[in-house]
C-alpha cells in the first residue's frame, strides 16, 4: 500500500486557513479500519481538542473543516462514518444548513456539538436531521465517547 499525501485547507474567511498533510492511502481499502470521523467547527482549537480526544479514543480523524464549503467537499472525498458538526461555522451556511448540502449528497450519522440549545436551534437541528444527537459545549471525553460509539453503524449487522 502505498501513501499519497492530501493537504487539507480549512478555512472560515477567504485566503486564511489551516492547512494540515493527511496520509490517504492508495488502491484497495482495507476491509477493517477504525471508524473514519470528519470535525467541523469554525473554532481550530475546539477541532484540534476533538481531534485529540477522538484519536485517544482510536477512532479516525479523516479530516477538519471549518466551513460549509469545506465539510461538504471533504464529506464527499473522505467518505467519513460520523460527522461531527458545529452549528455556528462564522460568516456563510451554517451547521445546520451545511449538514442539509451533505445530505443530499449522502447520508452519513451526525452529532452536532454547539454552545446554542435554545429551541429555536434545536428545532432547526431536529428538522435537519432527526437521528443526530446535540451535544452541548462543552463536552467531556465521556460523553463524546458515549455519543459516537452510539452514532456509529454496527459493524457485522
Amino acid at each position: 500500500m502505498r501513501l499519497n499525501k492530501q493537504v487539507i485547507c480549512a478555512s472560515d474567511r477567504p485566503g486564511s486557513g489551516s492547512f494540515r498533510p493527511m496520509a490517504m492511502s492508495e488502491g484497495e481499502a482495507p476491509r477493517h479500519h477504525e471508524p473514519r470521523v470528519l470535525i467541523v467547527d469554525d473554532e481550530y482549537f475546539v477541532a484540534w481538542h476533538l481531534e485529540s480526544l477522538l484519536q485517544d479514543l482510536e477512532f479516525d480523524v479523516c479530516g477538519i473543516a471549518g466551513d460549509c464549503e469545506s465539510a461538504v467537499k471533504s464529506a464527499i472525498d473522505f467518505a467519513p462514518d460520523l460527522i461531527l458538526m458545529d452549528v455556528n461555522l462564522g460568516a456563510g451556511p451554517d451547521g445546520v444548513e451545511t449538514v442539509r448540502r451533505i445530505f443530499q449528497r449522502r447520508q452519513v450519522p451526525v452529532i452536532f456539538i454547539t454552545a446554542y440549545t435554545d429551541e429555536a436551534n434545536l428545532t432547526r437541528i431536529r428538522q435537519a436531521a432527526p437521528a443526530a444527537a446535540i451535544l452541548s459545549k462543552p463536552v467531556s471525553p465521556e460523553v463524546l465517547q458515549a455519543a459516537v460509539r452510539r452514532a456509529l453503524p454496527r459493524e457485522g449487522g
